[in-house]
């Protein structure tokens, strides 16, 4: 026999939908990050220092989970523009994503009624429905939803390269980076950090190619301090500020 002994509930608790809990397309590591963040108010400012402080994962175990959420709806970011320029990212977390058009996962069912058959149409096609992924291995279900062509857009555009998002090559250095749990804010980190320091230097600007940026070294870049006197790239019209590593 088991039991649950709770608490009672006159303050210092939070309501969420079940609905999170029980996808078993989630690590329980992805679920608490999420859990975590729901119980914030709706108006919360999120990074990435601020919310490992609160437990004992490492960066790379965060990073994974945080990509999880991502990967499902749950989670997305997006910058935020003032004249040309990046002046903060901005989060929107959701309890019920509606990219999946998720209305109920049922617990213990690897193919619940949480997405709706007929309006199929309506789902991103980055992704497959759950019937297609019963039998999918985890580290292949990563690849329908990684954004190869937006990476390397914003490399090109950045660097001002020509490099082709579906190069086979390419595809399968940034699935590595991925599957290690890096995430496509963590890429555009890269590159704009690199296009900083590289661009104007003849001897490094040809190294502002996939092979390079998004290879055994990336964590490395990623982490690079970048200093306030080279933060800026005017060449897009593009500002970026970097102190001590990603801002969340």
């Amino acid at each position: 026999m088991s039991k649950i002994i709770r608490a009672e509930k006159n303050e210092n608790y939070t309501v969420l939908d079940q609905g999170f809990l029980k996808d078993r397309r989630l690590s329980w590591k992805a679920k608490g990050i999420l859990a975590h963040m729901l119980s914030k108010p709706d108006d919360w400012y999120f990074r990435i220092d601020e919310l490992m402080k609160h437990a004992t994962d490492g960066d790379r175990s965060f990073r994974s989970g945080l990509n999880e959420l991502k990967n499902y709806g749950y989670v997305e970011r997006f910058p935020v523009y003032v004249d040309h320029k990046i002046v903060k990212w901005e989060t929107i977390v959701y309890e019920v994503p509606p990219k999946l058009l998720l209305e109920k996962v049922q617990e213990g069912n690897h193919n619940p009624t949480s997405i709706d058959q007929g309006n199929a149409a309506l789902l991103n096609t980055d992704f497959k429905l759950n019937t297609e992924l019963q039998n999918t291995d985890k580290k292949d279900i990563v690849e329908f939803s990684i954004p190869y062509k937006e990476i390397i857009n914003f490399l090109n555009e950045k660097a001002g390269t020509s490099y082709r998002h579906n190069s086979k090559n390419t595809r399968k250095l940034i699935k590595a980076r991925f599957q290690e749990g890096f995430t496509e804010d963590d890429f555009q980190t890269v590159i704009i950090k690199k296009v900083v320091s590289w661009q104007d230097d003849p001897k490094m600007s040809k190294f502002l190619r996939p092979e390079t940026l998004f290879g055994t070294k990336f964590e490395s870049y990623l982490n690079e301090k970048v200093g306030e006197q080279h933060a800026k790239y005017s060449g897009n019209q593009t500002t970026a500020q970097f102190t001590d590593g990603i801002h969340f």
